[in-house]
């Protein structure tokens, strides 16, 4: 779909009353989108859940019993449900509004079910085999119950109200690109409050312009074109919001509420290097400052730990 249809259709439904927002958006994602019954993301998404996980017993006191807390639930609760299956005690997760939805979770217990063998390959000897089976003669009403999870929304990551070092890993998946930095600095602090001494902060942040998924005629790094006032109009509902921040900004924001780096995995896209060297796309000025290496890095994973003194 044409990335300014899509900003178009989603300023428009942005604009209804919340509650009837969020249904028309679901239906439109449903039907247009990348949750449409006929097309499997549960593939991806598990793996890419896998690769948190992986980096958790890497670098961190391991899965098995302890406490998680994930800043954006999304529309499933998909890494609190692996995270259980791989022996978490409780998963904590919230969001700034309710948009879990009892169909995709649906969708993702048919594709455990019909995956088992696969899935049971995929995390190896981190899967809990009891809980599996549980999992899959669940049903979505009860998935909450079952896996441990509490789910707040309305929520505030800011403001958790958790008690001091009750968290050892303080995780999320493609959700920081979504939140103003101003924010993030707060949830970091907060999570600096909640931690264990020795938890991980895990983050893969998808720096890309999220139209580029779907709109295959525009590059990845198509919304740095644009001034904050022009990007606005186009994408500065509830459902598009970017903050467009850029892999120096996150490296210095983790900086600013003390962190200590354990690994900064980046991507970078050649083709967007390319583009860059050859001026085949002109940048706002806003971003006309920074180097070709930091624009062409579309995601990164941090794994950080609070300093101690």
């Amino acid at each position: 779909m044409n990335w300014k249809i899509k900003a178009f259709m989603q300023n428009c439904i942005a604009s209804f009353p919340e509650t009837l927002s969020r249904k028309m958006y679901f239906q439109m994602q449903r039907y247009l989108g990348r949750s449409r019954k006929n097309i499997n993301p549960w593939e991806h998404f598990f793996s890419n859940c896998f690769k948190m996980l992986q980096k958790m017993n890497q670098y961190g006191p391991g899965i098995k019993g302890k406490n998680f807390f994930e800043v954006g639930t999304g529309q499933v609760p998909l890494l609190p449900v692996a995270l259980w299956l791989c022996g978490a005690e409780k998963i904590v997760t919230t969001d700034l509004k309710p948009y879990m939805r009892k169909e995709l979770i649906k969708d993702m217990l048919f594709f455990c079910k019909n995956q088992k063998n696969e899935m049971e390959k995929a995390f190896g000897e981190l899967l809990d085999k009891e809980r599996f089976n549980l999992l899959l003669n669940y049903n979505e009403k009860n998935i909450l119950e079952l896996c441990k999870i509490e789910y707040i929304a309305p929520g505030d990551a800011a403001t958790t109200n958790l008690p001091e070092k009750s968290i050892h890993y303080h995780v999320s998946h493609t959700v920081y690109e979504h939140i103003p930095i101003n924010v993030l600095h707060d949830i970091l602090e907060e999570g600096n409050r909640i931690l264990t001494e020795d938890g991980l902060f895990i983050n893969f942040i998808d720096y890309s312009d999220h139209f580029s998924h779907t709109d295959k005629n525009i590059s990845r790094i198509n919304f740095l074109r644009y001034s904050d006032r022009e990007w606005e109009k186009y994408a500065g509902n509830q459902y598009m919001y970017a903050n467009r921040a850029r892999h120096d900004q996150f490296v210095e924001l983790f900086k600013n509420v003390g962190h200590d780096f354990l690994e900064i995995e980046f991507h970078s896209e050649k083709e967007i290097e390319e583009m860059l060297k050859t001026n085949s796309i002109t940048l706002d000025d806003k971003f006309k400052n920074k180097s070709i290496e930091i624009l062409s890095i579309t995601g990164s994973w941090f794994i950080t730990k609070k300093f101690l003194i």
